[in-house]
């Protein structure tokens, strides 16, 4: 009988690498989340994460790093113009356009991008022994795929054994499905979560020795880990590492992600997903359904990496931060004796007793997930809350001294001019407020927008054209990529959203001008005299507005710190005669201290002292 010799195990190293223009003061929680899995399935096995986006940014400059990270298209433009030399005139005239809001950026230009991105890979790839290594992996999210294509090419060319995987959200979905044939550097491609599927492909190519061209992957086959309380936490070893090695003034202190869930529970089950969701978003395109980890295992893993690397500053990557455990969550932070700075992303009707238990925690910067202020429009995009939730939740934060980083989403398609004056009518009360931020409306690949154009009127015309000056056509003609275009009506929805960007800059400015001083005041603020409110109106222009409320009054306007029904309002105060309350609610709104909306009323003002308001916001 013929004898059959056991396969012998052949080990070599792993490397994950993360590319610019990730946001440098963190490190990457894609590679962090796979190495730590890598090593929990084969401890034997050599991993190494390069958070070389950290390197470039330490070379290129901080400021300058971060002003382009924060802008895709400037971003992709700056590695495009290495990737695709041809393709110099047309970057050249996208970069021009895109940069124009960006001093920074525009006093750089692009040759000084290029030539310091260049050098900055240089020294990486000159500094790695890329032959010894069985597989790189190469996570690739927003503002990464230029720099990623151009690195994993150059490391190609000199190590052409070298097995390349890549994976992460720009991946998503249905886009880049004939990525490998289009950049034959890239031997595999992982779509939707990495763990297990790199795992599989670590065991066969690193361990045992697999050619780069023998896969164990199924490219259309989503796996995903079910229990997320069995991943370990991450590790960001690497990065605390390359930090460390800098020169002392380029050192600072990160801010660390974490993951309390994955996938949207506002798009949680996965039969209907396609029917759910914000009709703009494409975020969860990585996921099936949605999972969230126990509130124990999220404390567990904040507290083991603050005692590792010695940090107080977390930032959630959740798209929306999970209401089920939450305050188990924020009393067990709260207890550990640990003054944290936190910041994660909430819907915009969590709850005010919740809202005051994030703060208590340390969380001071949020971002809400507002979109408008037109509670038509808020119907139309599937955002399940209304111009009220959002107001009531900026008012809430204005109270609590919280940040809330909402966004008003302009040039929806299909906009109508009620919706528009209805954003705009909606403004005169929000803007006692920190303002929001104006965004530009963008067609995402597999959004419900993109799904059923037509309920939007618009019409679809493949990828947006901006990615035809950042590729070749014979690169573009054949992905399907993150950003698409469309027609229908844009040109009108600019005019007919013109008042609103003007109303949203004039906003800014005047909120700007009443917040300077070391110590300023609410731009509408209360004082509580026990049986009297005073309520003062700060103006950037004029006098500012001073009015007194008598004791009813007084507690009917405090009562309503949260939005209220005309009914709860008459049953907490029954004797007060109907007349006299709806002459009172009136008066408030037209002089813009309180908000109505479908018969419930909200009290606009906030205490003078920040902060200084229960939680529940009871009267006194």
């Amino acid at each position: 009988m013929k004898e059959v010799k056991a396969k012998v195990a052949v080990m070599r190293p792993l490397i994950l690498v993360s590319a610019p223009w990730a946001l440098y003061n963190r490190p990457s929680i894609q590679l962090g989340a796979l190495k730590a899995h890598l090593r929990q399935c084969f401890p034997d096995l050599p991993v190494r994460a390069e958070h070389f986006h950290l390197q470039a940014a330490a070379h290129i400059g901080y400021p300058l790093y971060q002003a382009v990270s924060e802008r895709t298209w400037i971003a992709e433009c700056v590695a495009a113009a290495l990737l695709f030399p041809e393709q110099a005139p047309r970057i050249e005239q996208l970069f021009a356009r895109e940069s124009r809001q960006s001093r920074v950026v525009r006093q750089a230009g692009l040759p000084l991008l290029t030539s310091a991105l260049e050098d900055a890979c240089d020294r990486f790839i000159d500094g790695i022994c890329w032959g010894d290594h069985g597989l790189a992996g190469f996570s690739v999210s927003l503002c990464q795929l230029t720099a990623s294509l151009y690195l994993i090419r150059r490391i190609k060319a000199r190590f052409p054994a070298l097995t390349v995987v890549v994976g992460g959200s720009t991946f998503s979905g249905e886009s880049f499905e004939t990525l490998t044939g289009l950049f034959p550097e890239i031997n595999h491609l992982i779509r939707g979560e990495g763990e297990t599927a790199l795992a599989d492909l670590a065991d066969a190519v690193c361990r045992n020795g697999a050619a780069p061209d023998e896969s164990p992957l199924e490219h259309h086959q989503v796996c995903q880990i079910q229990d997320l309380d069995s991943l370990p936490a991450p590790d960001f070893d690497e990065y605390f590492a390359l930090l460390q090695s800098l020169a002392r003034e380029k050192r600072f202190f990160p801010v660390l992600p974490v993951e309390a869930s994955r996938g949207c529970w506002w798009q949680k089950t996965v039969d209907d997903s396609s029917a759910r969701g914000c009709a703009f978003c494409n975020l969860n395109l990585q996921w099936r359904g949605y999972r969230a980890k126990s509130a124990g295992k999220i404390v567990a893993e904040i507290e083991h990496l603050s005692d590792r690397h010695k940090v107080l500053a977390f930032s959630f990557m959740d798209n929306l931060l999970p209401r089920k455990g939450a305050g188990e969550l924020f009393v067990s932070l709260a207890d550990s004796g640990k003054q944290y700075r936190l910041f994660g992303e909430i819907r915009a009707d969590t709850p005010a007793n919740m809202l005051a238990a994030m703060r208590r925690v340390g969380m001071r910067e949020l971002q809400v997930g507002v979109e408008a202020l037109s509670s038509r429009l808020l119907a139309r995009m599937n955002k399940g809350s209304s111009a009220l939730d959002n107001i009531e939740m900026m008012r809430h934060c204005e109270a609590l001294g919280m940040h809330h980083g909402g966004n008003l989403l302009m040039s929806f398609p299909g906009s109508t001019a009620e919706e528009i004056r209805e954003t705009l009518d909606n403004l005169e009360y929000a803007a006692h407020f920190r303002p929001l931020k104006p965004v530009s409306f963008w067609l995402g690949l597999e959004s419900p927008v993109f799904q059923r154009p037509d309920q939007y009127g618009i019409r679809l015309t493949g990828n947006d054209p901006r990615w035809s000056a950042l590729f070749p056509a014979s690169v573009i003609e054949g992905m399907r990529l993150m950003i698409q275009g469309y027609s229908g009506s844009r040109g009108a929805q600019r005019r007919m959203w013109a008042p609103v960007a003007a109303r949203v800059q004039q906003w800014s400015r005047e909120y700007d001008m009443l917040m300077r001083g070391p110590d300023p005041e609410p731009v509408l603020g209360y004082q509580d005299g026990r049986d009297f409110l005073i309520i003062t109106q700060r103006k950037a222009h004029g006098t500012s507005a001073v009015h007194r409320l008598p004791q009813a009054s007084r507690q009917v306007y405090l009562f309503c710190r949260t939005s209220r029904s005309r009914e709860q309002i008459q049953a907490r105060f029954p004797r007060l005669p109907a007349d006299k309350l709806e002459n009172f609610l009136r008066m408030m709104l037209d002089k813009r201290l309180m908000f109505e909306e479908g018969d419930r009323f909200l009290s606009l003002a906030v205490p003078l002292e920040r902060g200084a308001e229960s939680p529940l916001f009871e009267v006194p």
